[in-house]
């Protein structure tokens, strides 16, 4: 998938520009980061896994998210930091308890919103802490997600098998609308994440 050999190029320019102690990734439990931590750990790319990673955690955050960052933690054999508040809050605790960090890589792709005109890397806006944000999914669509994890049997929250799509905390996310099955019965359940339709544009119909 020439989109992956992309991927690992932007990981590995990354770590030629800074050295694996300046830079971290950004990790929320969700299905992009997700793929970005297997895609550092499994890539034999020089000092990747020297690259630290941190979870934001949210105010509200789901009880399954918290346990499959534990799994990720015994996963991959690795330290996972974490740091409570919203991005930005948690960003300028992160600098200023780690002085040396200079780039953050974040799962980000087009389709999510703001994301449309990022570059690769591309420095925080005015306001933010001083930091290079690296972006090696920009070009995956949803489908490239789902296919990378399923065929690399890479572990994921159990809440993308109950028919969230995009999780955010307990008080702004459902699950996805347009995954939702009524039996006859008048039972309702969810169909898996990776089952979504036009999934770029639906995927975040669970967010409130």
């Amino acid at each position: 998938m020439d989109k992956l050999k992309d991927s690992l190029s932007i990981i590995a320019q990354a770590l030629s520009s800074f050295s694996a102690s300046e830079v971290f990734i950004s990790f929320n439990g969700g299905k992009d980061c997700t793929v970005l931590l297997d895609l550092i750990h499994n890539s034999n790319l020089k000092d990747a896994k020297q690259i630290k990673c941190i979870y934001v955690r949210p105010l509200n955050p789901f009880s399954e998210i918290e346990e499959f960052v534990e799994q990720c933690r015994q996963h991959y054999g690795i330290t996972i930091t974490t740091v409570d508040g919203g991005i930005k809050t948690a960003l300028e605790h992160i600098c200023r308890d780690d002085p040396q960090l200079k780039a953050c890589i974040m799962g980000s792709r087009r389709s999510d919103p703001y994301c449309e005109r990022l570059a690769p890397f591309q420095e925080t806006d005015a306001g933010w802490p001083p930091l290079m944000r690296i972006n090696p999914l920009l070009e995956w669509t949803c489908e490239d997600i789902w296919s990378y994890i399923r065929e690399q049997n890479v572990p994921y929250c159990t809440l993308y098998d109950r028919g969230y799509t995009s999780i955010g905390d307990r008080t702004n996310t459902i699950p996805n609308p347009h995954l939702k099955v009524e039996a006859d019965s008048g039972e309702v359940t969810y169909l898996p994440a990776y089952t979504l339709q036009d999934a770029d544009k639906y995927e975040r119909a669970g967010r409130l």
